[in-house]
């Protein structure tokens, strides 16, 4: 039975260029939007240690055995907003992140090992070990204990301490003002670094570093906080780049978006690494074919060097 196709689940546009690369590279893929499919159930089973089952796309079945890579991104919403629909769209969901940790092929990426990223403490640790610099950090609800972090760092900046996507924001006057509020909702505080930000995505064996110039904390909403924020390819320093493809297997993460600064105090920090990398935004920005990666990763091609 042949092994040739490449699955994505998902409907955004990380998942639009990764189906535009396998096609450029004579792969039609299968791609499973969830407002459009959640309706159908994959049927599964694990028989003497494999798993066998099929799915439906576009009114026709698959078997799973002749599928030999998964993209797993199920972002988006149900077809209406109703209760059932909501239920059934979470049903599939489920289903298709239980098949993810199940699959014997090349995932992208099991939620098994996107977990490190729900604890970011827990994740810089891990970090650490890697040899990575890591920012003075602190998680609370205190505000008397981050005022006297903030004296004994100097400049902080703030976000969340989970997986949940917040904005990183300076805590400057206004934020001060409002710290009675921790006491609700635990934070992250870390010490405010300067230096060049370096987004790297690791994808498999290829490497794509991305440098930004930007005049705001948080380089992702630039446009949104009156900034401008300018991206370009560049390259890591060797051992940089062996740290970060060393996270990439440590992590589990095949695909992973490490977020560096190099640092004005000489030192390779790493903040962050990002399990589900909305990676088209750097790819846009600076052409680079991240998505070609990631499809040769996906269809089991030799890495190009």
């Amino acid at each position: 039975m042949s092994h040739d196709h490449v699955l994505i689940i998902g409907s955004d546009s990380p998942c639009e260029l990764l189906a535009r690369s396998l096609r450029h590279q004579g792969v039609q893929p299968l791609w499973l939007r969830p407002a459009a499919e959640a309706q159908q159930l994959p049927a599964h089973a694990l028989v003497a240690g494999r798993l066998r089952g099929h799915f439906v796309h576009e009114g026709q079945a698959h078997a799973l055995d002749t599928v030999q890579g998964l993209y797993l991104r199920p972002f988006g919403r149900p077809a209406n907003d109703s209760e059932a629909a909501c239920r059934q769209y979470l049903q599939w969901c489920q289903a298709w992140t239980e098949l993810g940790e199940l699959f014997q092929g090349m995932v992208v990426n099991r939620v098994s090992a996107m977990g490190s990223n729900a604890s970011k403490p827990f994740q810089l640790r891990l970090l650490a070990e890697l040899g990575f610099a890591v920012p003075p950090s602190l998680v609370s609800n205190d505000p008397a204990e981050v005022l006297a972090f903030e004296a004994a760092q100097g400049p902080l900046i703030y976000k969340s301490a989970s997986g949940v996507r917040s904005i990183v924001r300076e805590l400057d006057a206004q934020a001060r003002s409002r710290l009675d509020r921790l006491r609700h909702c635990p934070t992250l505080f870390q010490k405010r670094l300067r230096g060049s930000n370096v987004r790297v995505h690791v994808v498999g064996q290829e490497v794509h570093a991305t440098e930004i110039d930007a005049d705001v904390v948080d380089y992702r909403y630039a446009s949104r906080q009156g900034g401008d924020a300018h991206l370009r390819p560049t390259t890591l320093e060797p051992r940089t780049h062996e740290r970060c493809l060393r996270a990439s297997q440590v992590l589990g993460l095949p695909f992973v978006g490490l977020d560096l600064m190099l640092a004005d105090d000489g030192q390779t920090y790493c903040f962050e690494a990002n399990p589900s990398p909305g990676y088209s935004f750097f790819e846009d920005a600076t052409g680079q074919d991240i998505s070609g990666s990631l499809a040769r990763l996906l269809r089991g091609a030799e890495p190009l060097h």
